[in-house]
């Protein structure tokens, strides 16, 4: 075993500098139930690891006219227990309590969740060939398993990110804020995911020193209504293998501020304003959510053995706007 040092950070800015000074060989620990994986497997290979877990300022649901604002380092199960996300803030609740066991949501965070790998087999495997891992082969496009990896906008990599946070938080139009040695920056959510086009060697935008610190929801209006959906082999425990997260408001009979993001399809979670557009200012029905499903997977290109994905999630998205149809 590597020997680890281990900085017990009490303040932010003590634990940027301790990521500084780690010139790429440090990272962030918060829950650990992914680090502390890929520590073992020899897949991950800091010598230093920065606990923020004592950095208050970090945790915690704050819910005001205007805005939701959530602390990276809250944990999944107070988000799916908090009395904030009533009303129009379900869905993440929802999304929340659909993670992993009851152990996992315990201890694991809303940051780590969005900053978790891909559980491509390859990829976890430390004999295996990745070009995560920086090899120039990719085992994966030839495997029998392939339920983990994507049937569209994959460019080398396939493995898509196993979030179920991602989707229904990109539906809220989610920001994050981000703070790291050139101070703070602020973005979309779904600009923070980034594809293997754009680097293969990760899944977010985040830089050496940089924390990812919270996540912001706009205030959505009384009547929106969103359902986070997941197909996953077993009925607990199990990583998705497609995620649906579908929100919208019916005013006058007609459909408003639709959105639709789709999680285990593409390396990243996708929002599909083609779809979107198919149901926006329509009635709900069963030919318009049929519709809507048949033009989110258009461009799928799947793998030798991941095309029923595609079906999987063409169903899971007719459903869920059915579903939340059912709610207004």
């Amino acid at each position: 075993m590597r020997p680890i040092s281990f900085v017990d950070a009490a303040t932010l800015p003590e634990a940027i500098a301790a990521l500084s000074a780690g010139n790429g060989n440090a990272r962030v620990i918060a829950g650990g139930s992914d680090l502390l994986g890929e520590l073992k497997e020899g897949i991950a290979t800091q010598s230093t690891l920065v606990d923020l877990s004592r950095i208050e300022g970090l945790k915690g649901i704050a819910r005001t006219d205007a805005s939701l604002r959530i602390g990276a380092l809250t944990t999944i199960h107070a988000l799916e227990t908090a009395g904030e996300l009533a009303g129009p803030y379900q869905m993440l609740a929802e999304a929340a309590r659909s993670v992993a066991t009851p152990e996992v949501r315990n201890q694991g965070t809303l940051g780590g969740n969005l900053c978790q790998r891909p559980r491509c087999l390859h990829y976890r495997s430390a004999l295996s060939p990745c070009f995560k891992k920086g090899s120039d082969d990719c085992p994966a496009v030839e495997s029998e398993y392939q339920q983990y990896l994507s049937v569209m906008g994959g460019d080398r990599c396939f493995a898509v990110h196993p979030t179920d946070l991602g989707p229904p938080l990109i539906a809220y139009d989610a920001t994050v804020a981000i703070e790291g040695p050139s101070g703070r920056r602020e973005m979309a959510l779904e600009s923070f995911f980034t594809g293997p086009e754009v680097d293969i060697t990760r899944e977010t935008v985040l830089e050496s020193g940089e924390v990812l610190t919270s996540v912001s929801i706009p205030a959505r209006s009384d009547g929106w209504r969103g359902v986070y959906t997941k197909g996953r082999e077993r009925t607990a425990g199990d990583f998705a293998v497609v995620s649906v997260a579908v929100g919208f408001e019916v005013r006058d009979g007609r459909v408003r501020d639709c959105r639709i993001v789709l999680g285990g399809v593409a390396p990243s979670p996708m929002r599909s304003r083609r779809a979107e557009a198919l149901v926006e200012g329509q009635m709900p029905s069963e030919p318009v959510a049929a519709s809507a499903a048949e033009a989110a997977l258009a461009d799928a290109q799947p793998l030798s053995h991941n095309a029923h994905k595609v079906q999987i999630a063409r169903v899971l998205i007719e459903r869920t706007i059915l579903r939340v149809a059912s709610m207004a």
